[in-house]
């Protein structure tokens, strides 16, 4: 066992002149092609494929670094969310010509830089721009929950068990298996709003680093809701990672609800853990998108819970109008994953939503003051979130209606037409909200490259007990 972390000695800010001020993300192919390249070009490096995906799609990793130590990092977990497959791509490059930095970090980099390649294809219609909030969500692509690499690792507990791996998540837990890493970097981010932290472990010598880095940038800490409102925050915007213990506790204590329709698997953490005990994992949150207001901390005159009542209202007439497109259409919808996403969202987020109102009912800290960062997450931010479930619901539409005749063919078409009024009505009201900017690829890179670092540095510098 080790002890208690000291502080990062380190602070990385040479970074910013060595990360290139990126104009588009990198496509699946770009990727590969990337590191086959820099593997061929540096003996040190080595490319190795992993299998396929479900779309025979290659799996690769890329292995750097000689220390004793093993991290492994691993991209596009959720494939809208390629910001950490361009860190991984600027890590890999800085390590492998960087020999001082190499030197320095006594670890062993195993990089997964795409984990799911299939997801990723169907969001590169937005990597190279324009870079808007409409853009993003028509383009837009979620993986559903039982194919998603971070949902699917294999879990056994008190009666439940799941082992039904995606095919990236059944690379990653090769690697887990052979490696046993010390640290699991998971690249996840958010599409609009501020930055926050996952921790696996209370590593409380870096919660000032992490609060401090994205103001570096210009990138505001996100002071609106929590992701989930009963997250437990170790720090101000550094919140105790979940896990499927979390999970099953939640299940076990609702009577009404079965774990085999509720739950699925666990996330790389759940399974590194068998493996040693003393991991820590990293997820740094970042959005794609900006608005000052997130972090205005000006109490309103109006509780917490009357706030989160009206974004919840808001949300639900959206959802009920989803609902009845998809009641319209469902018969021609064609057996895609994108279809089966945007529907099962609905009565997803309807669930949430009920259980968050509950919460706001009863919590005591939701009879305190709204603050202006609470009353855009909730009112605006989280709307927008569903907006790009619409926008695959859409998507899914327009499809069938491409192979679709007839009486099919026009109900798909109307249907289609009225979900898109929908959709630009609720964007335009985010627009005449929100004075938003989008943040540029190279300061995303950097503040995930520096807090992946920062970390590292100080669990390997951290006594022993």
């Amino acid at each position: 066992m080790t002890g208690s972390p000291s502080s990062p000695t380190r602070t990385f800010e040479w970074i910013d002149g060595a990360i290139p001020r990126y104009e588009s993300f990198f496509t699946v192919d770009e990727h590969r092609e990337r590191d086959r390249t820099l593997a061929a070009e540096h003996d040190h490096l080595e490319y190795d494929e992993r299998g396929e995906s479900a779309n025979g799609e290659t799996l690769w990793t890329v292995t750097v670094g000689d220390g004793d130590r093993s991290a492994l990092l691993f991209g596009a977990p959720h494939p809208n969310e390629p910001i950490g497959s361009m860190t991984i791509d600027f890590l890999l490059h800085e390590l492998a010509t960087n020999d001082e930095l190499r030197a320095s970090l006594d670890y062993e980099f195993v990089c997964l830089p795409v984990a799911d390649p299939d997801g990723v294809r169907l969001n590169e219609g937005w990597f190279d721009g324009p870079f808007t909030l409409s853009n993003y969500a028509q383009n837009f692509y979620r993986t559903p929950p039982d194919e998603q690499v971070e949902a699917t690792f294999p879990v056994e507990r008190e009666g439940y068990a799941f082992d039904d791996p995606a095919p990236g998540t059944r690379a990653l837990m090769d690697l887990i298996e052979t490696r046993r890493p010390e640290f699991v970097y998971s690249f996840h981010n958010a599409a609009f709003g501020g930055c926050y932290y996952y921790l696996s472990d209370p590593l409380e010598p870096l919660y000032d680093a992490l609060s401090s880095l994205p103001g570096e940038y210009d990138v505001p800490l996100h002071r609106g809701e929590p992701e989930w409102f009963a997250m437990e925050a170790f720090d101000d915007v550094v919140y105790r990672l979940p896990t499927f213990a979390d999970q099953f506790g939640d299940v076990q204590d609702q009577d009404d609800v079965d774990p085999e329709t509720a739950l699925l698997g666990g996330n790389a953490y759940d399974y590194a853990t068998r493996f040693n005990e003393d991991v820590v994992e990293l997820v740094v949150e970042l959005p794609y998108f900006r608005d000052p207001q997130i972090r205005d901390r000006t109490e309103l005159e109006r509780t917490r819970a009357d706030v989160i009542r009206e974004g919840v209202r808001k949300r639900q007439t959206l959802l009920e109008a989803m609902r009845d497109g998809i009641d319209a259409v469902a018969e021609h919808l064609p057996e895609t994953p994108m279809a089966r996403e945007a529907t099962g969202a609905v009565p997803h987020f309807e669930d949430e939503l009920e259980s968050k109102l509950e919460w706001a009912e009863s919590a005591a800290e939701t009879d305190q003051p709204a603050t202006v960062a609470q009353r855009v997450d909730e009112h605006f931010l989280r709307q927008y979130h569903l907006l790009t479930y619409l926008g695959m619901l859409v998507r899914s539409i327009d499809r069938a209606a491409m192979s679709a005749d007839g009486g099919a063919r026009e109900t798909l078409a109307e249907t289609k037409a009225a979900l898109e009024d929908v959709f630009f009505e609720r964007l335009e009201d985010i627009r005449a909200e929100l004075d938003y900017e989008t943040i540029p690829i190279w300061k995303l890179v950097a503040i995930q490259a520096r807090a992946g670092l920062l970390c590292l540095d100080t669990l390997q510098n951290r006594p022993e007990r």
